[in-house]
């Protein structure tokens, strides 16, 4: 038969497409990564980039696959400081604009670092409770961690 073994080329196409993204995320050094981000992702989170008009067909595929794999993502919470609770998935089963009640949300609210309480270093549980419901304010077990906000896989 000969052959690679490719059966789907669209999923292998996406396959390496999501290694370019962690590529991009990981090694933010490189020249790929200050040419993208200087005009598709000024801020460095390739998972947030800005819509620009008339993108290049490389940087096209390359954040459809970021969205694709956003989902799979997690962050190790850190401060919280730059994790957005209405956009990312943080938590362990998805803590995002989906199950916010957004009814109830605080403009103010914006990142996780919000919905702690910082001098006693712990999760401010009432304000959990009021934003995601009481199932998750009471099973909420994410621990504080000092220092820097990632993200994993």
């Amino acid at each position: 038969m000969g052959g690679i073994g490719i059966r789907d080329i669209r999923l292998f196409n996406l396959a390496l497409l999501g290694r370019q993204v962690w590529r991009l995320i990981n090694n933010k050094d490189t020249l790929c990564f200050k040419v993208l981000s200087s005009k598709y992702f000024p801020e460095g989170n390739i998972i947030h980039s800005k819509k620009v008009d008339k993108a290049s067909y490389t940087w096209t595929s390359i954040a459809a696959a970021a969205n694709i794999l956003k989902d799979g993502f997690g962050w190790q919470v850190g401060n919280g400081n730059r994790i957005n609770i209405r956009e990312d998935n943080w938590g362990m089963e998805g803590l995002n604009e989906g199950t916010i009640n957004m009814n109830l949300i605080d403009s103010n609210d914006s990142s996780v670092q919000d919905l702690r309480i910082k001098e006693q270093r712990r999760w401010n549980r009432d304000k959990i409770c009021k934003m995601y419901g009481q199932d998750w304010g009471i099973n909420f077990a994410i621990y504080l961690l000092e220092g820097k906000t990632k993200l994993t896989e």
